[in-house]
This record gives C-alpha cells, sequence and structure tokens, in this order.
C-alpha cells in the first residue's frame, strides 16, 4: 500500500496516568481542549473512537455499535442528512460532553461538527473541522499511545481503556485515504453473507506511523 504521512491542524496526545486516569489533550487548528476522563466511573477514549466510527457508513450500511445516536432529516422527510454521536466524560468533579456530528449531503460533507459542554451546561466551544483531519488526529494519537505502551500496557495503565482494532482500521484507512484493505475478497461461495478482509494488509496499516 502506498501509505504516506501528512502534516495535520488537528492533533490529539493521549497520556494514560493511572489511578484511572487518562490525560486527553485535543489541538483544533490552535483551540486547545484537555480533559482526563477517569474509567472508575465512566468512558474513556476507546469509546470515543467507537462514536467517532459509528458516523460512517459501509458497505451500504451505518456503522450500528455506539448509542446514543440521532438521525438528522431533511424537514417533513425522512430522508436522513446527518448522523450525531455523543460521549460523556467524567473526571470525577466534572463531565465533559462531546457532540459530534457528520452530514452526508450538502456543503458540510467534508466537516465534522463539534458541540462540547460542561456538566453545568455552559458550552465551551462549538466549532467544525475538516473529517479527514480529525479521523487522521485520533488514528494517530491511537497508534503512538499503543507503540508507546502496547495493547495490554495501555489497558492496564489507564484502568482500563482499550481500542477495538476493526474501529481503528477504519478510521486509519479512512484518514490515509486506503480503504481498499477493507475491501472484501474471495467472497464467492455458498455463505453470501461472510467475506474475507486482507490480514497483511491489516497489520501493515495498523503498524504504520503518522
Amino acid at each position: 500500500m502506498n501509505l504516506k504521512k501528512r502534516d495535520c491542524g488537528v492533533k490529539i496526545k493521549l497520556k494514560p496516568l493511572g489511578a484511572y486516569y487518562l490525560s486527553v489533550h485535543f489541538d483544533f487548528y490552535g483551540n486547545e481542549i484537555s480533559f482526563e476522563p477517569s474509567s472508575a466511573v465512566g468512558l474513556q477514549f476507546g469509546d470515543f473512537l467507537c462514536a467517532l466510527y459509528t458516523l460512517y457508513r459501509e458497505n451500504g450500511e451505518g456503522h450500528s455499535e455506539w448509542t446514543p445516536r440521532k438521525y438528522h432529516t431533511e424537514n417533513g422527510t425522512n430522508h436522513v442528512i446527518a448522523v450525531s454521536t455523543t460521549i460523556d466524560w467524567d473526571n470525577e468533579g466534572e463531565i465533559m460532553t462531546i457532540e459530534m456530528t457528520k452530514h452526508y449531503e450538502g456543503g458540510k460533507i467534508n466537516d465534522l461538527f463539534f458541540r462540547i459542554t460542561t456538566d453545568y451546561g455552559e458550552t465551551y466551544t462549538e466549532f467544525s473541522v475538516n473529517e479527514k483531519d480529525f479521523c487522521y488526529a485520533v488514528a494517530k494519537a491511537c497508534t503512538e499511545v499503543l507503540k508507546e505502551y502496547g495493547f495490554y500496557g495501555y489497558r492496564y495503565s489507564t484502568e482500563y481503556d482499550s481500542f477495538n482494532l476493526n474501529h481503528l482500521i477504519f478510521i486509519k484507512a479512512y484518514a490515509l485515504d486506503c480503504l481498499e484493505v477493507r475491501e472484501f475478497k474471495n467472497t464467492t461461495n455458498k455463505h453470501t453473507s461472510t467475506g474475507k478482509t486482507n490480514f497483511n494488509k491489516e497489520i501493515e496499516l495498523l503498524l504504520f506511523d503518522m
């Protein structure tokens, strides 16, 4: 595969802190936001990755692993034009809610829209980012922290966050424009609902430094 690094205006840094905490630092084109979700009371970055993954469609249907999600329709119709997912992070003293929206149609299709609030309802910020930039930043953050800590080391150091590899491979493939790694091969058999992907390409993608 022809995988290429690129500069990205969105940056994310993950740092396990032990004792249930994970430091998450976002830099959205210079707009910086940090939070330390605790696994003792809630979710961490593995769930954030799942929520992001759920915004996308693949092979003619939507990913459905994460709830809640909200579908937005055209006025007076059932035609879906966008989908939103929401995740709550709790640091044992404050709750941060992150709502992400992806448009399927119209001029906003290349952007993700974010609304980040505290548990008091005070809006931290509301803005849009290029979706490829954001997926790149998420995949890069996950890759870097896994290469530093390892799968079990990361889980142990956050007590006990983890990344779904299928979610990570999709987000990384989408960010790097190599969705061919998700293509099904050798599916001409009587089990029409089965499909095989290229394991070697998936591992190559997973190991790629961004």
